[in-house]
């Protein structure tokens, strides 16, 4: 092992740049070397930036933006029954299913008044209501017709509407030719 003295002797080489086998430099030596290094990169343009930590910020911030969207929100919107449908999808994916036709029966001065909410005449009794809506539904044999067979309709009973007229209208209904019946609360 080497004395203290003569390692203290390397340390001090290698701090003014001489390597194993290179002299010691000087301190003039190293004054115009370093003078030299500074007017080389005074001439290259000055200092050069460091990209890598501003690089690493940038792709921390876009991870952060991307785990922290909500991107679940927009996908309600689209349509994904096809088991339901039995066929292919429509043409606009983000098409809305049309609002049901509502239908409803109110009890008025001992008898059931039955009320269609769309704009065309009220029907008195359900098998006015069979005829009026079996003169809208579109078909070959009725191409100026308004609803298709698979058109929603809801039928909304009120409380006090006997059981018996209900299952009237909804016969009436079904008679007319309409296969997406549904019952629906009163307003």
């Amino acid at each position: 092992m080497s004395d203290p003295a003569t390692i203290a002797a390397h340390l001090q080489r290698l701090r003014q740049g001489a390597g194993a086998g290179e002299r010691a430099r000087t301190d003039a030596e190293l004054d115009r070397h370093l003078r030299e290094a500074r007017a080389k990169r005074r001439m290259l343009g000055g200092m050069r930036l460091n990209l890598t930590p501003m690089i690493d910020v940038t792709f921390l911030l876009l991870v952060f933006f991307v785990c922290t969207t909500k991107a679940l929100d927009k996908e309600g919107l689209l349509r994904a029954d096809l088991s339901e449908r039995g066929g292919a999808m429509p043409a606009d994916a983000l098409a809305l299913d049309e609002p049901p036709l509502r239908v409803e029966l109110r009890r008025e001065d001992a008898r059931t008044r039955v009320q269609v909410l769309a704009p065309m005449p009220q029907p008195e009794d359900a098998e006015e209501l069979g005829f009026l809506l079996a003169s809208r539904r579109y078909g070959p044999e009725n191409p100026a017709g308004i609803f298709a067979a698979d058109h929603p309709i809801e039928l909304a009973p009120s409380a006090d509407a006997p059981w018996e007229d209900t299952v009237a209208a909804f016969n009436a209904i079904t008679r007319a030719g309409y296969t997406r019946v549904s019952f629906a609360r009163p307003r």
